[in-house]
């Protein structure tokens, strides 16, 4: 411990030292565009996974939120995370995000340190400018979901594991493991990063080192297998409800089969491109493409990492015959982003050498990185998103209600706007009153979605009314998208 603790001292003195004002208030200022961007899509419309955990998870007992995982909405540590933020602010929209919301700030300040240890500062900046700006790490930054949790754990097993490589530090090693382990607690599907780390870490010290390979190589298993001991730990309790296989293939995936992957895969494959060039444009995204295989080529450093990427999504993805959705593979943008990053430096460096050589360097970074702000976070507020769906009709329902409603008066619902309408009663203090029967002499209120495919018919059949029920209710609102019956 000793060691490392003198490292990071240094390592922040040299950081310090070698950072002028001017340099360092740059850097703040790309946080600070990024955090700005990721605070104004805070207070958007919820969507039905952010409400489910709430209402199913967050708003339960520790225990339950520790050991249910019925629905795969339950990131564990983050809806612990929720579960405090609402309990000390109260049930609001801006108190479920915030969790999400401060880890998908402060990943930035720790990328930039990550990238400018591997490159050089200019890098750096550029990356940075890209990370901040970039639409679906915007948008998954402001969204109750764990995601934002996996890249700030992501970034920091990185650092973790770079100085593993350079120092051989055990601590290190052993904080590399639990920065994996506690991505893994956010979401599962933080292994496909985890796999990424531990690779990237081992063929680091495969094209670094000779004669000491092989004591290195037994150190990075040793924190490999601390991982795995630390994440069933933290998993014990959802095991011991559900069973191992429930958590690696949740039953809601449905059985993993060849013929099922061959028939999606290049539709999901597709479905991930849409994503990505969506808050973007198709240009840009081709660019970008055009910067990986740049980047790979002239850079070493960042060819290990991309080899880490593809070993670690392509052969799991196989095994499981399943490709996740989009937002499970967010985390890759750090990695095409910094190609994109080092292809523009060595662009400007063109620039300066066969073009225009009164450029200075700081200058030049400084301009270009203010530009992908500026138009990355443009395109990214401007574009039209449709992932994930939003209930921006819940609110308006739960204003009506709160109007509306009286003590014993109950809301019936069904998926997906059951766990939405709760969330923005809750909101309301109207909790609980969605489900369940309404009091002698009280009123009963039905909420049905045409879009969805609902009928009042098919609402009161799940809460377990005949159709013939429907006789009952007349239609007291109607926005489209959403009515609402009451009984007559």
């Amino acid at each position: 411990m000793a060691p490392f603790r003198q490292d990071l001292r240094r390592a922040w003195v040299r950081l310090v030292r070698r950072t002028s004002p001017a340099h360092r208030r740059f850097v703040w200022l790309l946080v600070l565009v990024g955090a700005a961007l990721r605070v104004a899509r805070v207070n958007e419309a919820v969507s039905y996974d952010e409400a489910l955990t709430w209402t199913h998870y967050a708003s339960q007992r520790l225990w339950f939120v520790l050991s249910n995982y019925t629905f795969t909405s339950n990131h564990v540590l983050h809806s612990m995370l929720v579960k405090v933020s609402t309990g000390i602010f109260g049930v609001h929209l801006w108190s479920l995000r915030l969790p999400a919301l401060l880890a998908g700030i402060a990943v930035m300040p720790l990328y930039y340190a990550f990238v400018r240890a591997m490159f050089n500062r200019y890098i750096a900046v550029l990356a940075l400018a890209l990370v901040a700006a970039s639409g679906p790490l915007v948008e998954y930054s402001a969204l109750a979901r764990g995601y934002s949790l996996t890249w700030l754990f992501l970034v920091c097993a990185l650092l973790a594991g770079r100085h593993f490589v350079k120092r051989e530090n055990t601590v290190s090693g052993a904080l590399m493991a639990v920065f994996c382990a506690l991505g893994l607690w956010a979401v599962p599907t933080m292994a496909y990063a985890a796999v990424l780390v531990y690779l990237w870490v081992f063929l680091y010290l495969a094209t670094t080192y000779r004669s000491t390979l092989q004591r290195r190589a037994l150190k990075l298993l040793g924190s490999l297998v601390l991982c795995v001991a630390v994440s069933l730990l933290f998993y014990a309790p959802l095991i011991g409800a559900h069973g191992l296989d429930h958590l690696l293939q949740h039953p809601s995936l449905g059985e993993p089969s060849w013929k099922r992957f061959l028939q999606s895969e290049q539709d999901e494959a597709f479905a991930l491109w849409v994503y990505f060039t969506d808050t973007a444009a198709t240009w840009i995204s081709l660019l970008g493409i055009i910067g990986v295989v740049y980047a790979a080529y002239t850079s070493r450093k960042y060819r290990l990492l991309l080899v880490a990427l593809l070993l670690s999504t392509v052969p799991l993805v196989l095994v499981q015959r399943l490709v996740a959705p989009p937002r499970v593979w967010t985390y890759t943008l750090f990695f095409l982003h910094l190609s994109s990053a080092i292809a523009v430096f060595y662009f400007l460096k063109f620039l300066q050498e066969r073009v225009h050589a009164g450029i200075a360097k700081r200058r030049r970074t400084a301009v270009a990185a203010l530009v992908i702000a500026a138009g990355m976070g443009w395109l990214g507020m401007t574009a039209p998103r449709e992932v994930p769906e939003r209930f921006p009709d819940a609110v308006r329902a739960a204003g009506w209600a709160r109007e509306h409603l009286r003590p014993g008066d109950r809301v019936w619902a069904r998926p997906p706007w059951d766990a939405p309408m709760g969330f923005h009663l809750a909101c309301m203090r109207l909790d609980p009153t969605i489900g369940g029967r309404p009091a002698p002499g009280a009123a009963l209120y039905v909420l049905v979605g045409p879009g969805d495919g609902q009928t009042l018919s098919g609402v009161l059949r799940g809460n377990g009314l005949p159709d013939t029920a429907a006789v009952r209710f007349r239609k007291v609102e109607d926005w489209h998208r959403l009515e609402i019956f009451a009984a007559r």
